[in-house]
């Protein structure tokens, strides 16, 4: 079937809402004078409209749709951002969801939804649009979560991280004093005074550090690109509760503010409402692990990965090795590889 100007007149009356019932019938039944493509919007648009009478017919409708006509429709520039999002979530064919990924109409909602799930290879098409996850960071939020995310395109989203919003912040020019940190740090808990590389028992964990409510209120009314400024430039207090914000960039971006020191350092090693990525960024940084409190903080914390902590285990002094022998708030592979080190000795 061709496509004329009636039939335009029935696929703008489906996409705006206001086609009889009638014509609704017939075009969830895939009987209507469209193209194939414009039928897939047409029934893309009553799919996402979410009518109980005819949602189950267009989902039988959908289902018998060719790859070419899917892939027509999502290659027409007036394809909406709703018949976009609606091919989506019922595909798995790769060429359809590039043709999405590269559509100019296709919504953030969308990009989100499908960077939990899609393949490497379409990864790559979605982190090339750079500009696009500069307006909405949280479509690489969404891409930590896929549990087929490439080594590659981790290293990519860091990177992303990296260029647009912390050299972004760099390049203000704007003085970053840092003299307020040194004083809070002088009284951290657990701080450069407090613990010796000499193995002396480190000092105790400190505490989730305390923060108004005010506070709360103000840093998590803050879009994603604001609390990853405030996270790179903000206090003491704002940067170590940021540190845990469910957002990697923001997280990250607290590893990465040159106001984050040692001191910074070793109370996030100590949390245990951080995410595992900030424990493998905290020991990933050598000149940070050169101080004993902050390795040891690393092994304690149940949340550290384990072939981070593992290793670790074996630079303890024994004191603690003997200690994290009977630690039953550490992973077990942990727990019984000091008890194995403390035999030996023993022996």
């Amino acid at each position: 079937m061709s496509s004329d100007a009636p039939g335009l007149d029935i696929l703008a009356s489906i996409e705006n809402g206001q086609a009889p019932r009638r014509i609704l019938e017939f075009a969830a039944r895939g009987f209507v004078p469209l193209s194939p493509a414009e039928l897939v919007r047409a029934v893309g648009s009553m799919l996402a409209q979410g009518d109980p009478e005819f949602s189950p017919l267009c989902e039988e409708t959908f289902r018998s749709f060719d790859v070419p006509a899917v892939l027509g429709a999502v290659r027409m520039p007036e394809c909406r951002p709703e018949q976009l999002d609606a091919i989506s979530r019922r595909t798995r064919e790769r060429s359809v969801l590039e043709g999405i990924l590269q559509h100019r109409s296709v919504a953030t909602t969308t990009l989100v939804q499908l960077a939990r799930h899609i393949e490497p290879e379409l990864q790559d098409i979605l982190v090339t649009n750079q500009a696009r996850l500069l307006a909405a960071p949280e479509i690489v939020e969404s891409l930590f979560e896929n549990p087929e995310l490439s080594a590659d395109i981790r290293r990519r989203a860091d990177e992303f991280l990296e260029e647009f919003f912390l050299k972004r912040e760099r390049e203000k020019g704007e003085p970053i004093p840092e003299a307020e940190d040194a004083e809070e740090a002088a009284s951290v808990p657990g701080g450069p005074a407090s613990v010796t590389a000499g193995g002396t028992a480190p000092a105790p964990a400190p505490a989730e550090e305390e923060v108004s409510k005010d506070l709360v209120v103000r840093l998590t009314s803050l879009t994603v690109a604001q609390r990853v400024r405030v996270a790179f430039r903000g206090t003491r207090e704002e940067r170590l509760f940021l540190v845990r914000d469910p957002n990697r960039l923001v997280s990250t971006a607290v590893l990465k503010s040159p106001k984050t020191n040692e001191a910074d350092a070793e109370a996030i090693a100590n949390m245990k409402s951080v995410s595992e990525d900030v424990l493998r960024a905290v020991a990933q940084r050598r000149e940070w692990m050169k101080k004993y409190g902050l390795m040891a903080a690393i092994v304690r914390n149940p949340r550290s990965p384990i072939d981070v902590t593992l290793p670790l285990v074996l630079r303890l002094a024994q004191r603690d090795q003997t200690a994290l022998a009977t630690d039953r708030n550490v992973p077990e592979a942990v727990r019984v590889t000091a008890k194995r080190i403390v035999q030996r000795r023993q022996l």
